[in-house]
């Protein structure tokens, strides 16, 4: 029961740390965009784990009121939580042995580490679902607060021929939200997982492929859509696996 629940408090605390780091993304970003050219905080690394002066004023001069200022002790409290889960786990005793690295896996050098490599073999597949899920959730969230919809189908959509235009639109628009939080909670994921790759394979195709490889091209090259994709097709491929809501469910595509 200890070490179930140190697993759960290293999970919920990477589930933590990722939003954090989402929520201190969003709000800087927008903080510097309205400060204008030649902003007093061109970036906000310093502004991730502290408070600093340099942080406060610009806040002060930019009067965003859409966000909610972000606070380090979400961070500081998330590593924290991280910290705990880890202690207990390390101390938790289970009568049940690990298990043994799957036939074909490569010899430990170090076969010491093959009781945590067993825990993170199942570990490591939620925190790829919650890592692109919660950025894809953060780039949703910033669309829905900032984009009117029907202007969204009209230019990005009907433009470039996409119809009908503002269905898609929203179907966008929930993807980008709803499908990307059940993208981290591993629901459904084998329904949800395909149709978010299929819309950063327009992205890759349509919207970007002409721009080039770079993304750093001008307007944005088709390197990350193409990226983005791929994975959300892995996880179409494997689906929710260990630690989701498909699996509690017993029931997946």
């Amino acid at each position: 029961m200890a070490r179930n629940l140190g697993r759960t408090l290293v999970l919920l605390a990477i589930l933590a740390v990722i939003l954090s780091l989402g929520w201190w993304a969003v709000y800087y970003n927008e903080l510097i965009r309205l400060l204008g050219p030649k902003p007093a905080l061109t970036h906000a690394m310093q502004c991730l784990l502290w408070t600093a002066d340099i942080c406060l004023q610009p806040q002060a001069a930019a009067k965003l009121t859409a966000f909610y200022p972000y606070m380090p002790l979400a961070m500081w409290g998330s590593l924290a939580v991280l910290l705990l889960g880890l202690i207990v786990v390390n101390r938790s005793t289970s009568p049940s042995p690990y298990p043994e690295t799957p036939p074909g896996e490569p010899t430990l050098i170090i076969g010491s580490l093959e009781p945590f490599y067993a825990w993170v073999r199942d570990l490591s597949w939620p925190l790829i679902r919650i890592a692109v899920g919660g950025t894809l959730l953060v780039h949703g969230a910033n669309k829905y607060m900032n984009v009117d919809i029907t202007k969204f189908a009209a230019g990005s959509l009907a433009g470039r021929g996409l119809e009908p235009a503002l269905p898609l639109a929203y179907t966008v628009f929930f993807l980008e939200t709803g499908g990307a939080i059940m993208i981290m909670l591993g629901l459904f994921t084998r329904l949800v997982a395909p149709m978010i790759a299929v819309q950063f394979f327009i992205i890759t195709f349509v919207a970007h492929f002409a721009n080039g490889y770079g993304w750093s091209n001008p307007r944005g090259g088709w390197e990350f859509p193409l990226m983005w994709g791929a994975i959300f097709l892995a996880i179409a491929l494997r689906g929710g696996g260990p630690y989701s809501l498909d699996r509690l469910l017993r029931r997946e595509l």
